[in-house]
């Protein structure tokens, strides 16, 4: 799959995946009741992070 983004379009993809880590983070912390949602979060979070990552080296990438 291709996905063309603009400058901006890639600085808003990764606010918005920063955010939804440091919510994850959050949320994992508050959850402490149920062991197998926190390890739902977890990789969840994993997920967000190397998402994360690629769309950050897409910007070095592309915007040099």
């Amino acid at each position: 799959m291709k996905l063309e983004l603009t400058g901006e379009e890639l600085e808003l993809l990764t606010m918005m995946l920063g955010k939804a880590e440091v919510d994850t983070r959050i949320e994992i912390h508050h959850a402490t009741r149920s062991f197998e949602y926190r390890d739902y979060l977890k990789e969840r979070q994993k997920t967000i992070a190397d998402f994360l990552e690629k769309v950050k080296s897409l910007k070095t990438c592309c915007c040099e």
